[in-house]
């Protein structure tokens, strides 16, 4: 990581660059999560999304089956890893 150190007279401090902001979840987003997460899970439906601190979305799912499963994906909406099943 990028720093940056400043000095003025006999006081120093470290400047870093600021974090990047996750995306944000609004509804043209949400329904293509939505859409992707569906698309490895036919007959599931979204119980709800979320996108967390590292920019991963979280699709809430309720299986065909009733199980209820997690869905990551990255910021281009490819499949993160494996679904985690809740509950």
């Amino acid at each position: 990581m990028y720093r940056s150190t400043e000095t003025v007279g006999r006081h120093a401090w470290v400047r870093t660059p600021r974090r990047p902001q996750p995306p944000e979840l609004t509804a043209d987003v949400a329904v293509e999560v939505a859409a992707a997460a569906l698309a490895e899970h036919p007959g599931a439906t979204v119980e709800w999304l979320e996108v967390g601190g590292t920019g991963v979305f979280a699709a809430h799912l309720r299986g065909a089956d009733g199980r209820t499963l997690v869905v990551s994906l990255d910021g281009d909406l490819r499949v993160v890893g494996l679904p985690a099943e809740v509950g």
